[in-house]
């Protein structure tokens, strides 16, 4: 429990972890964490997705260490996300195979090669030539997705709170992430004058 305190993992992924049945790939995934945390200095959510995700990967693959796994396990273990043209007609699921390749992808880059500074890392063999998959769609969002005048009109009309107005017609107007949005200082914002 003490490695779990000092990496401040949130419960949840907690007992993700204790589901894992092989204890060394468990101790392989705090040792990462901990060298991601100095190498990229993730968030909290990005570490907690990547232990999840290393955890599912251990668990589809039951006792096996990460240092005996096989290109074909991997590529097992991607493929399972593939859905059928029924049940995902917007090919939802590339996303989801695109994002676990690449934390697998820097997984095994520390795993074979943790000396090495992160960006210089090669490709281990284990990894070699498995590639992303292209969307076949531009976007996954349709115009009709897309709020109208009508529904801001709407929206700024029952909404109680004038902060949320100004929030919403803020982020209307610059079309800038709510990140963004949240990092702006009033000395960041200049009013135009319009002058007839």
């Amino acid at each position: 429990m003490k490695d779990y305190v000092t990496l401040k993992i949130p419960p949840p992924t907690q007992n993700t972890l204790s589901l894992i049945r092989n204890k060394h790939n468990t101790s392989k995934i705090l040792e990462y964490i901990n060298v991601l945390k100095t190498e990229i200095n993730p968030s909290d959510n990005h570490i907690q997705n990547v232990i999840e995700m290393l955890c599912r990967f251990c668990n589809f693959h039951g006792d096996k260490n990460f240092e005996n796994m096989k290109r074909t396990d991997i590529i097992n273990f991607l493929e399972s996300f593939r859905k059928s043209e029924i049940k995902d007609q917007q090919h939802r699921w590339i996303g989801t195979y695109n994002l676990f390749l690449q934390y697998l992808l820097r997984f095994f880059k520390w795993l074979y090669f943790p000396l090495i500074e992160q960006k210089k890392r090669p490709r281990p063999d284990v990894i070699q030539n498995i590639t992303q998959i292209k969307r076949k769609e531009k976007s996954i969002y349709k115009p009709t997705d897309l709020w109208n005048c009508e529904d801001d009109l709407l929206f700024l009309k029952y909404c109680p709170s004038k902060r949320d107005k100004c929030y919403h017609m803020i982020s209307r107007d610059t079309a800038c992430r709510p990140s963004e949005l949240l990092k702006l200082r009033i000395k960041d914002i200049v009013f135009k004058s319009f002058e007839d």
